[in-house]
């Protein structure tokens, strides 16, 4: 499964009017939130493809999870006994779980065409395929399973392994939406605002958002969040709204919601002011490597807003953003004051910090 805390490759030359409105309302009425220099944000530039581009399927990192796949349920041909060959694929036996699987999907069923086509992907138990698994994604496909689908529209879509066909991969693409397949639905919404990047395309695009969003997909739940608060015109324009859904988005581990989810609890942008909890988030999207987050982090530490004021912890996490390239001139002058003692601390901590986000 695509590890959702990590930037999605998308669709190809995709570029949507959303990366532009997730952009962070950072207002100078706070030292956290104060604009910083000029930056080379590495953890900003991969954090946009999140949201701007369509989810990636079928390169998965892993084997997908129990159910997602090849599970009989997600069929249209549901076994009533138990699917042993998935079960065999759960536990890593590849090699039985085709053998199980190919009789089955020889005569038509689709979770084992699913099943197969995985395995040649992958490699899992054979010698990786891609153009046998691509046969065996269009089988299922063709047969009705949403699974497929998804996959078999990113690779119309994309035009590597087969000749390009966008139209076919949209159609494929919003059939696998409409069976419920919540990345696949967030895709649709994401092709229907490529088409039209205005806010009568997020209108259209709304009801796809919001089945991704309540299936609990962090990507849609962002984008939902946006929609919710920056749309004029439409009936979307609700503050409330899109911080329950930034709040969500950020609780499914999606970094760049958690930090404008901070930023909003600072300025009590749809409800109250909480510092506390804003520091909180602010820590969780540093620990994922988010620069933005590691540099409010350490002016909240610097300011002592949400929390006491330490100076050294500051200084390290500025440290850290520095490392990666970000400039913040104020948060050097901070640095700069230390005494040498506690310069060497935060040096120290700083690198406690980066070993203690890689392990």
């Amino acid at each position: 499964m695509l590890d959702q805390r990590r930037p999605r490759p998308g669709l190809t030359n995709i570029a949507l009017t959303l990366v532009v409105l997730a952009g962070f309302a950072m207002a100078a009425s706070s030292p956290v939130l104060a604009d910083t220099d000029k930056t080379v944000d590495k953890s900003a530039s991969r954090n946009s493809t999140k949201h701007s581009q369509p989810l990636s399927g079928p390169e998965f990192d892993t084997p997908l999870t129990p159910g997602e796949t090849a599970s009989p349920e997600n069929s249209q041909t549901a076994q009533p006994t138990p699917d042993y060959a998935f079960g065999a694929y759960q536990r890593g036996y590849y090699l039985t779980a085709l053998q199980l699987a190919l009789p089955r999907a020889e005569t038509g069923d689709p979770a084992a065409q699913t099943l197969i086509a995985e395995l040649y992907w992958n490699g899992l138990g054979v010698a990786r395929d891609r153009k046998k698994a691509v046969d065996w994604y269009k089988f299922a496909a063709d047969a009705g399973n949403r699974e497929s689908q998804f996959a078999y529209a990113n690779i119309l879509l994309r035009g590597k392994l087969v000749e390009a066909d966008k139209i076919a991969g949209e159609n494929f693409m919003r059939k696998a939406a409409q069976a419920g397949h919540a990345k696949a639905q967030f895709n649709l919404a994401q092709i229907i605002t490529a088409k039209r990047p205005t806010w009568a395309g997020f209108k259209n695009a709304f009801p796809w958002y919001e089945a991704a969003a309540k299936a609990g997909l962090p990507d849609a739940q962002y984008a939902l969040a946006n929609i919710y608060s920056e749309a004029k015109g439409i009936n979307f324009n609700d503050d409330k709204k899109a911080r329950v859904w930034m709040a969500r988005a950020a609780e499914n581990g999606f970094d760049t919601a958690q930090v404008e989810y901070a930023i909003w609890l600072i300025n009590g942008r749809g409800g109250p002011v909480d510092k506390t909890r804003a520091l909180y988030w602010f820590q969780r999207a540093a620990a994922q490597g988010n620069t933005i987050a590691q540099n409010r982090l350490s002016r909240m530490y610097a300011f002592g807003i949400g929390t006491k004021v330490d100076l050294v912890r500051a200084a390290a996490w500025h440290v850290v953003t520095r490392r990666a390239g970000f400039s913040d001139s104020e948060m050097d002058r901070t640095f700069a004051a230390l005494e040498n003692i506690d310069k060497k601390r935060a040096l120290e901590l700083a690198n406690r910090l980066v070993g203690a986000r890689g392990s």
